[in-house]
């Protein structure tokens, strides 16, 4: 008797843990990819609450998880080989030398700039809309929702848009990220015709 109960408190367990999976990616390929070889990934914006709750319970989110979130997609997308990267520390250290915030540069009215600084074709900006690690009474894991777009400096055109929804019990967020950077950026690739 004992052993049937927890076969049936294990089963209900897993059926739990699979029914808090959710995973979704979507591409799309603006008109004009071939321009853009060299690129540089701007922190994502978040703005949102440290702490607080979602439908799963109580959630706890880093300050930091745009930068976190831009990292992640970064290095999946040098994986592709589609683009070259610029390298993180070098663009914080030449807009440290021209006295620049990003902010300062995507305020500007002609991208230009952008190039001329950075020398860069295109800039991969984004926004994350929940990140972080949640945990209810049953189950825990990590949520990712971002979305991320390549824009020509040179036209102010979006090459391509990504969008990222993963929410995924058993795992951290960085995982959930992880989980949905490579998938969006394999569909990237597999759709552009280079």
């Amino acid at each position: 008797m004992r052993s049937s109960v927890m076969g049936v408190v294990l089963s209900l367990l897993l059926v739990s843990c699979g029914a808090f999976n959710f995973q979704h990616d979507h591409v799309s390929i603006g008109a004009d990819q071939t321009t853009v070889q060299r690129v540089a990934v701007f922190d994502f914006n978040f703005d949102r609450p440290e702490r607080g709750r979602i439908e799963r319970g109580k959630i706890e989110r880093p300050a930091n998880a745009g930068e976190i979130v831009a990292e992640i997609f970064a290095e999946h997308l040098l994986g592709t080989g589609l683009y070259q990267v610029v390298g993180k520390e070098r663009m914080e250290s030449i807009m440290r030398q021209h006295d620049l915030r990003p902010a300062d540069l995507l305020a500007l009215p002609d991208w230009k700039r952008i190039h001329d600084l950075l020398g860069v074709d295109g800039i991969v900006l984004g926004v994350v809309s929940e990140y972080g690690d949640w945990r209810s009474r049953l189950n825990w894991g990590g949520v990712s929702i971002f979305t991320a777009r390549l824009v020509n400096v040179a036209s102010g055109d979006v090459v391509w848009s990504v969008s990222v929804n993963h929410n995924t019990a058993l795992v951290n967020a960085a995982a959930a990220t992880h989980t949905g950077a490579e998938s969006a950026t394999a569909k990237l690739l597999a759709s552009i015709d280079r």
